[in-house]
């Protein structure tokens, strides 16, 4: 009998000398449960008083439905992952509190990770925000420094007509200069988290950047290029079909040796462009025997009758 007592007044014991940590540990989540619940609004009303609903439905972000924006979830979403995040703040004291130890020293190798983790995400936020920032400004002045200059009108010699929704030079080198300056910054960004996948990914980008600008410019000079032996071939023979041909020929070409400056599918693209080369060939040649079979015989009876009148006037 006095065991049992023994063991109960045991257990009473340990229940009674737990009771501290218990209630200290429900203070810890009230106080985790009070500061999330501040930190949640403050988020929800703040984005609200900044207009970040109406700047959302701007940008074509979110639609405005029946007066209630979709915006409205985002901005609660994000009160919700601060909600959150104070509770993970707290839990590591909560559980030490709780003489769990085993639970409490992964959650704090996770929160430690996380905080040296924090600052390379902030740094490659700001880079890449203040990289499209500028990038935005540099393409937006070419346009209007090309525009000022009123290079629009060559936009015939990169176009295969000329209409209202032909390839605008201005535009076009404005938004490759943006992109351009884009991807080094987003590149130089994934480069400052530092992860090994991420700076693969950012020097392969970097890599082949330079093939992609060679195969634009081979390619833009293909169609300038065609363009103006169009015209030239246009103004000399005044055929214009004769004209087209060729500069379809040239842009093809310029095509070709875009894809092979990119190293795409090379094999493929030699012989694709071996096969279409052989068959521009044999239907030029049919053309022609078919044709010029009529302008053929005239020159050759005329080349006939020339060798037969000289041979009269030699027997003579």
């Amino acid at each position: 009998m006095s065991n049992i007592i023994d063991s109960f007044t045991s257990v009473l014991d340990k229940i009674i000398g737990f009771l501290p940590n218990l209630i200290g540990a429900i203070v810890l989540l009230l106080i985790a449960w009070i500061i999330a619940i501040i930190v949640k609004k403050i988020i929800v009303k703040g984005l609200g008083a900044l207009g970040f609903e109406a700047w959302l439905q701007k940008k074509g972000l979110v639609d405005d439905q029946g007066g209630k924006s979709n915006s409205d979830g985002i901005v609660q979403t994000f009160g919700k992952l601060a909600y959150f995040f104070i509770f993970l703040l707290f839990l590591p004291p909560v559980f030490d509190q709780l003489k769990m130890k085993a639970v409490s020293m992964p959650i704090k190798g996770m929160m430690t990770s996380m905080f040296n983790f924090a600052p390379k995400i902030v740094v490659a936020v700001i880079i890449l925000i203040v990289g499209l920032f500028i990038a935005k400004i540099l393409g937006t002045l070419v346009k209007n420094v090309l525009a000022n200059f009123k290079v629009s009108r060559f936009n015939k010699y990169v176009n295969f007509g000329e209409d209202k929704n032909s390839i605008d030079i201005p535009v076009a080198t404005g938004w490759i200069i943006s992109t351009l300056v884009g991807l080094f910054f987003a590149v130089q960004a994934l480069n400052t988290v530092n992860l090994t996948v991420l700076n693969k990914i950012g020097d392969a980008i970097i890599g082949y950047l330079p093939l992609v600008i060679s195969g634009a410019i081979i390619l833009a000079l293909g169609f300038i290029g065609g363009n103006l032996i169009a015209k030239l071939l246009n103004k000399s023979t005044g055929n214009a079909m004769l004209a087209e041909i060729a500069k379809y020929l040239v842009i093809i070409v310029s095509v070709f040796m875009t894809l092979d400056q990119l190293h795409f599918a090379k094999s493929i693209v030699n012989v694709a462009f071996l096969l279409i080369l052989g068959a521009v060939a044999v239907a030029f040649a049919i053309a022609f025997g078919i044709g010029g079979k009529s302008f053929a015989e005239q020159q050759l009876s005329k080349f006939s009758k020339k060798m037969e009148s000289k041979n009269d006037n030699d027997r003579q």
